[in-house]
């Protein structure tokens, strides 16, 4: 297999390995232990753990190496706070620079995320929303937009995944049914270069995703 697939192989493998909850907040992530379980030499998985580091799914700290990031209900809500305006400028942006394929690409996303309410997939769903999200930063055409939305992107599910579990929150489930149709407004006000409403609705929509993701804080 080659370096790079090695690296992408050993990337989702932790990411599923975190979403089977086999690491709990606060877990260190070996990387000799991670290379004996995937079969895989230590440079692949170092990568991988400096890329979701580096994407904010992971923290890491001198002499404790990666470790599943602890959780708390004012750290989510300072998170989603920065994710929803962070996100709500990269919209804005995006409907000033969006090009056709950019918007063939984001309607395409839709339709999939749509076909995953039918058939869930915990991670294939993850992977959907990533891919929009993000997608949208990179049509922002903004570098700094697009780092910090990667970043507040994976520290956000880090909730997502975990909340529910080790505190009095409720995970939202239903968050893929809305999920869709929200995407589909912001994706045409993108279309109709509408700056404000893109920006709006993509805020609302990250709101959203916190008020479903908690029944109280």
């Amino acid at each position: 297999m080659a370096k790079n697939n090695l690296e992408e192989f050993a990337y989702k493998s932790i990411i599923r390995l975190i979403l089977d909850n086999h690491f709990k907040p606060g877990d260190s992530l070996l990387e000799t232990e991670l290379s004996d379980s995937l079969r895989l030499s230590r440079t692949p998985v170092r990568h991988a753990l400096g890329q979701l580091v580096a994407e904010g799914f992971l923290d890491k700290k001198k002499k404790k190496g990666c470790f599943v990031p602890a959780v708390s209900p004012a750290d989510a809500r300072h998170v989603f706070f920065a994710r929803e305006n962070i996100e709500g400028l990269a919209a804005a942006s995006a409907a000033r620079y969006v090009a056709d394929e950019d918007l063939v690409f984001l309607y395409g996303l839709i339709e999939k995320e749509r076909a995953l309410v039918d058939t869930p997939s915990r991670l294939g769903y993850i992977r959907v929303n990533e891919s929009f999200h993000l997608g949208i930063a990179r049509i922002s055409q903004n570098k700094y937009l697009e780092q910090y939305c990667r970043n507040a992107f994976w520290r956000s599910h880090t909730y997502i995944i975990f909340f529910d579990k080790y505190y009095t929150g409720k995970l939202a489930s239903g968050n893929q049914e809305t999920g869709p149709q929200q995407h589909f407004q912001i994706v045409k006000a993108i279309e109709n270069r509408n700056e404000e409403k893109a920006c709006n609705l993509m805020k609302q929509h990250v709101r959203t995703t916190f008020e479903q993701l908690f029944v109280k804080l």
